[in-house]
């Protein structure tokens, strides 16, 4: 027997919303409900070790322990790639609720490559950040495989981490410098 993977009222909540995104779709008034900004600010704990603040919330990263790294907080490449696994198990909780397949549980683990020579800023350094990344899935379900195939496909599609991970992006910055 299978049980619930999410909650009425998530599962209410995010039908809501988006029925909401399609009947406000592409307009100025769908453009006010539905884009964000986010902010993030770092700061600095000691040595290596930083707080990130988001709203009210705090994520600490620190270095990589060679490197001088002593709080035993994850580097941020770690909890990139930890929040990319978090938000493909959220997408698929979600999906598989939507598609009404049964499974008593969903773990997914990723493994990526990092090529920490990019530091190095010559012809044949790398690109910074990940490559060779791989999702393995451990779903319990008595479901088909091409079934759940099917939705995973629709998971990667959609996932947002997975779609910034993918998207080109521009990038500005602003100094903001104190002279007393």
């Amino acid at each position: 027997m299978s049980k619930k993977l999410i909650t009425e009222e998530s599962r209410t909540a995010y039908i809501n919303r988006f029925n909401k995104m399609q009947e406000l779709g592409f307009t100025e008034e769908g453009d006010k409900v539905f884009i964000s900004k986010l902010v993030a600010e770092s700061e600095q704990i000691e040595n290596l070790h930083v707080k990130a603040k988001i709203n009210d919330l705090e994520i600490e990263n620190d270095g990589p322990q060679d490197l001088g790294g002593k709080s035993g907080n994850p580097s941020p490449m770690q909890s990139l790639l930890a929040t990319y696994a978090n938000c493909l198990e959220i997408t698929t909780l979600l999906y598989f609720s939507f598609s009404n397949i049964k499974a008593n549980s969903i773990k997914v683990r990723v493994e990526a490559t990092l090529d920490k020579r990019s530091a190095m800023l010559s012809k044949k350094a790398p690109l910074p950040g990940f490559f060779n990344i791989t999702q393995t899935w451990f779903i319990d379900s008595t479901e088909k495989l091409s079934t759940i195939k099917k939705v995973l496909e629709r998971v990667e599609q959609v996932c947002p981490v997975g779609g910034t991970f993918l998207r080109s992006h521009k990038f500005t910055h602003k100094i903001v410098l104190n002279n007393n």
